[in-house]
């Protein structure tokens, strides 16, 4: 009796633990500031083409004319767009940065062992991302408030969007050295089967594959291949 009291009270406090890091797993661990880095990041190429644009038509304008009024006044109109994309820009690839060197420490130590079951590549969502939120933007004049105010209503909604969706793994940029894969997968302690989407450097994962995850947000993972 007293040995069946003991077992109940183990297996509550094992419930307990399974609810617990259910909740844990359903929220998004990452900063607003680890996720601004990533909307940013994903949006790199776009900058690029537009700062180049900018700079390239108005290039005439591109000389020292010292400091008054007139020449802040030309600088803003042509080239302030511009110098936030910058700034903007720099911030996302440090905070990018930060974020990778994090989260593959975070999986080293803390990372749950899964087993692969199923696994589909999903780096074309990349593509699609690039067509739908970043070519419309391209062609653009940041000269006149009329395009810039648009533009900037429109990255806004996109990453109010962004930030709360699976679309914070989708990313041009972070794809062109990283793979993004929807799983099945089996947590190897608990083996309960779960799914959800991972990013990892490993270019080729298959079925029974065995890799430590870390979580990025709700069914989103960073994972790591373990070599055999």
């Amino acid at each position: 009796m007293v040995y069946n009291k003991k077992l109940d009270k183990v297996m509550g406090i094992l419930e307990c633990h399974a609810l617990i890091l259910e909740i844990y797993m359903r929220v998004n661990k990452l900063r607003l500031g680890a996720r601004f880095s990533l909307f940013i990041v994903s949006y790199l190429p776009l900058f690029f083409i537009m700062c180049f644009i900018q700079l390239y038509t108005h290039k005439d304008y591109l000389h020292w004319g010292g400091v008054s009024l007139d020449s802040i006044t030309v600088f803003v109109k042509y080239f302030g767009a511009v110098s936030i994309l910058i700034l903007f820009s720099l911030f996302g690839i440090i905070g990018l940065a930060i974020f990778l060197k994090n989260i593959k420490r975070r999986c080293k130590i803390s990372g749950r062992r899964v087993q692969i079951i199923d696994i589909e590549n999903k780096n074309n969502e990349s593509i699609s991302y690039l067509f739908t939120y970043v070519i419309p933007f391209v062609f653009q004049d940041l000269s006149t408030l009329s395009n810039v105010i648009p533009i900037g209503i429109l990255l806004m909604v996109t990453f109010l969007i962004y930030i709360n969706s699976s679309m914070i793994l989708i990313n041009p940029t972070i794809s062109m050295s990283y793979t993004l894969y929807q799983v099945s997968y089996q947590d190897v302690e608990c083996g309960k089967k779960r799914s959800g989407m991972i990013l990892t450097k490993s270019k080729y994962l298959e079925e029974g594959d065995f890799i430590d995850i870390e979580d990025v947000g709700p069914k989103l993972f960073y994972a790591e291949l373990l070599e055999e």
